[in-house]
């Protein structure tokens, strides 16, 4: 079953959204291990330091890795979809 070009960016869009809140979920636990604090605390410091946009950058570090593999199993849709989810993370960042 073919799907539609729609769908697969959609489908895209959905999985840069997902691996981009798992990268800054690990990113942030590996901070909360590193300082003793509580994952609250983290993210409470975190956003007093002001660096949160930097936080989610890094977070996205990890659709890279998926652009590619999709690209090598030619769902080039999806690959888009992966790159209109960090554009959107670009605006967030840009905006925090």
């Amino acid at each position: 079953m073919k799907l539609s070009k729609y769908i697969q960016v959609a489908i895209g869009i959905i999985i840069g959204l997902v691996i981009a809140s798992l990268g800054i979920f690990l990113y942030l636990k590996y901070v909360e291990s590193t300082t003793g604090n509580n994952l609250n605390d983290t993210i409470t410091a975190i956003k007093s330091q002001g660096v949160m946009g930097k936080v989610i950058t890094i977070g996205a570090i990890p659709n890279l890795l998926i652009f590619f593999l999709l690209l090598r199993l030619k769902k080039d849709m999806m690959a888009w979809g992966i790159i209109i989810a960090t554009a959107i993370l670009t605006l967030i960042t840009v905006f925090v």
